[in-house]
């Protein structure tokens, strides 16, 4: 397939990408890394009038330590998190989810804001993101605010995001020494989006577990939490109260998941949630 016809602009500045957008009578859209965005395009799946490149831009770029929590750009790419160019603040977490995504030729060009912008429930960094209480910095022409990623991401590929809005930082809290966290996707084949995903952080006996790959945003599963929360180790029967509870997140959520779905999904939050108290 071949792209509509487009106009194409490459932004000196985060302030000139958003003017350019801002302008733009018809439907405008920014391009980051392109590996979600470009397919879309050539598929006429999505049919901008204009596509204003902001991977360039030293704005969306660099790390900085704040105490509490580092910010990182949003043009990050997977490949830094996965090569440690970035530090990891979640103890591994970033780094080992980061070298799943998809492709290495993928991740050298895929950035996390861009992920986080297009919000596909299949992807990694959304839930684990959400896991981590992370927030999004976001400038536009109205100025600039910082978001939760629980509230973030309101639906299947929809977010807060204003359409002249550009993600510019991810700011992700620091873990203490003790944290452990689990992770599990589920793929029929590797390079593949997640079929099921499950992110589970345990810190100060405080837990949380998201789910995703359920064709909607994360989702928090709260009674799975608690049962991981004041978990010590593996013990017996725990297997049986996170099935337990899991089936009652998954009902409160009134997510319909066929068996097999709803069975796979189960089998993630095991292996996650072993991963995060063995």
């Amino acid at each position: 397939m071949k792209p509509a016809p487009l106009i194409f602009e490459r932004a000196s500045s985060v302030e000139q990408a958003i003017g350019l957008v801002s302008e733009c009578k018809g439907y405008a859209k920014f391009l980051a890394g392109g590996q979600t965005l470009g397919p879309m395009i050539n598929l006429r799946l999505a049919q901008p009038d204009l596509v204003v490149d902001i991977s360039r831009l030293p704005e969306l770029h660099g790390v900085v330590d704040k105490g509490s929590h580092i910010s990182v750009g949003g043009g990050t790419l997977h490949a830094d998190f996965e090569d440690a160019v970035v530090p990891d603040p979640a103890n591994g977490l970033l780094c080992k989810v980061a070298s799943g995504i998809a492709y290495r030729a993928i991740r050298n060009r895929g950035t996390i804001g861009g992920s986080l912008a297009h919000a596909d429930s299949a992807a990694e960094w959304p839930s684990v993101m959400m896991a981590l209480a992370a927030r999004v910095v976001i400038h536009g022409a109205a100025g600039s605010r910082t978001i939760e990623m629980s509230e973030f991401i309101q639906g299947p590929m929809t977010t807060v995001l204003a359409d002249e809005e550009i993600i510019v930082a991810v700011e992700i809290p620091r873990a203490s020494a003790a944290m452990r966290w689990g992770f599990d996707k589920r793929s029929r084949k590797v390079g593949e989006l997640a079929h099921a995903l499950v992110v589970v952080v345990r810190d100060n006996q405080k837990c949380s577990v998201v789910m995703g790959a359920t064709g909607g945003a994360p989702l928090q599963l709260r009674h799975t939490a608690g049962v991981l929360a004041d978990a010590k180790g593996w013990r017996e029967g725990i297997e049986r109260e996170l099935r337990s509870a899991y089936e009652t997140d998954i009902d409160a959520a009134q997510l319909h998941l066929d068996e097999y779905d709803r069975h796979v999904h189960g089998l993630a939050v095991i292996r996650a949630g072993k991963e995060a108290v063995a």
